[in-house]
């Protein structure tokens, strides 16, 4: 049973530090993202550039970095208390 809890933890910390830097390593929580739109002037023939914001979820480090740090303490816990109930089992066995 410790050991199913290890690897789920294991596998959030994965998850969530890989969402992490698949969306950009960011330290903070973005919800906009900045866009560049170029247009053309029809009366001078000159490019013009507009800056727009697009809504895009980007997660930073200031969400990832608990969960991350929540799942490790967990796993830390489970392999604790995996090695009491191994040793508790060992002092019982003799």
């Amino acid at each position: 049973m410790w050991k199913l809890s290890i690897a789920v933890f294991a596998v959030i910390v994965v998850a969530a530090l890989g969402v992490w830097v698949a969306h950009g390593s960011n330290i903070f929580t973005k919800d906009k993202v900045q866009v560049v739109v170029k247009t053309t002037n029809p009366n001078f023939g000159t490019e013009e550039e507009h800056i727009e914001w697009k809504d895009e979820f980007h997660l930073g480090l200031d969400i990832a970095g608990p969960i991350g740090g929540v799942g490790l303490l967990g796993a830390l816990g489970s392999f604790v208390m995996m090695r009491r109930q191994g040793l508790r089992t060992m002092k019982n066995s003799a």
